[in-house]
């Protein structure tokens, strides 16, 4: 189980890695929304993980695993609340940077197991 995360996570970076090459050619500004949103994304799916891995394992209580899923995500919900309203963050690729987990899920899920063993 923990050799599938690290392949997802792998695949997250590497399209976080081409977004950003592709936002650098619209200024410094984008690329670093960009990269702001995905680093948000990607410890947002490092907690989600280790959160999922409390709720499922037996010495964690269920009512206290569910508040920390609970409040993973209100803080994410603040932090994307703050960056959106607080910081000279652009929108689009601050968000574009956000949901680049989505082309990684996919990719992952279409990844034959075998191949990521």
């Amino acid at each position: 189980m923990k050799r599938r995360s690290a392949s997802l996570h792998a695949k997250y970076m590497i399209v976080l890695v081409l977004a950003f090459a592709g936002a650098i050619s619209y200024g410094f500004h984008a690329a670093w929304s960009l990269a702001l949103g995905g680093g948000i994304g990607l410890l947002n799916l490092t907690v989600l993980e280790r959160s999922v891995r409390a709720v499922l394992s037996l010495q964690s209580s269920a009512p206290a695993a569910q508040l920390v899923l609970v409040l993973r995500t209100a803080v994410l919900l603040a932090a994307v609340a703050y960056v959106l309203s607080a910081t000279p963050a652009l929108p689009v690729p601050f968000l574009a940077g956000l949901l680049a987990i989505v082309p990684a899920l996919l990719w992952h899920g279409l990844t034959p197991p075998s191949a990521q063993s």
